[in-house]
C-alpha cells in the first residue's frame, strides 16, 4: 500500500510510567493517523527493553527513527516533549509491605503534626490569651475546658480538612489544592532538571 503523504502526529508526556520489560509505543504515547494499518503497527512498535527496573531518558527523535523504521516516507509531527523520561516500576507483589509503609508514613506525620501544633501553641501561650479572652467576655473565670477550646479545635480540624481538600479517598470539591500545585510544580521540576542532566552527560538515548 502507498503510503506517500501520510502524516504521524505523535505525543508523548515529559515522565511516563511502565510496568512491562518491554515497551511499545502504546504504552508511552498516543499517535494519530489516517491509516488504521499504519496506526496498528506504530502503537505495536517496540521502542525500548529494560534489563532491570530504573529509567532512562529518551529524545522523540528516536522514537521518529523508530517510526521511519517502519515506512521512511512518512511524515511524523510531534505534539508533545522533544526529551521524555521512560521509567520501568514492575508491579509491587507483596501489598502489604506498601501498606505499612503507608500506615508508618500517617504514624509519623500524625505525631509529628501534633508536637508542632503543641510547640506552637506554647510558644504564644493560647491557654492564657484564651483565659484573658474568656474573662473578658464573661467576666468570669475560665473553666479548665470552655467553648473556646471545643471551637478553636473543631476550626483547626476543619481548616485542615478544607486545606488539604480530602476527606478519606473523598475530595470536598474538583479543584486542586495549594499543595498539589506545587508538587506538580516541582515534579515538572525535577524532570526536567533529571533530562538536562542525563543530556549533558550524553546518556541519553537519541539518534545516532
Amino acid at each position: 500500500m502507498d503510503r506517500t503523504g501520510n502524516t504521524v502526529y505523535i505525543k508523548i508526556d515529559q515522565n511516563v510510567l511502565v510496568h512491562k520489560s518491554d515497551v511499545h509505543f502504546s504504552d508511552i504515547g498516543s499517535v494519530e493517523c489516517t491509516d488504521k494499518t499504519l496506526l496498528a503497527k506504530i502503537r505495536a512498535m517496540k521502542v525500548y527493553s529494560f534489563g532491570r527496573h530504573g529509567n532512562v531518558v529518551m529524545s522523540v527523535l528516536k522514537i521518529i527513527e523508530q517510526i521511519h523504521g517502519i515506512d521512511p516516507k512518512i511524515t511524523v509531527v510531534n505534539e508533545g516533549e522533544t526529551d521524555f523520561i521512560l521509567e520501568y516500576r514492575p508491579k509491587a507483589v507483596d501489598d502489604w509491605v506498601q501498606t505499612l509503609k503507608v500506615i508508618l508514613i500517617c504514624v509519623v506525620i500524625f505525631f509529628g503534626t501534633a508536637f508542632t501544633i503543641a510547640a506552637f501553641h506554647n510558644d504564644i501561650g493560647i491557654t492564657d490569651v484564651f483565659g484573658q479572652l474568656y474573662t473578658q467576655v464573661t467576666g468570669r473565670e475560665k473553666p479548665a475546658v470552655s467553648v473556646l477550646e471545643i471551637c478553636y479545635s473543631l476550626g483547626l480540624a476543619a481548616g485542615n480538612l478544607v486545606f488539604f481538600n480530602h476527606v478519606g479517598r473523598k475530595k470536598l470539591t474538583h479543584d486542586l489544592t495549594p499543595i498539589q500545585v506545587q508538587m506538580r510544580k516541582y515534579e515538572k521540576d525535577v524532570d526536567t532538571a533529571f533530562v538536562e542532566e542525563v543530556s549533558r552527560e550524553d546518556q541519553n538515548i537519541d539518534v545516532s
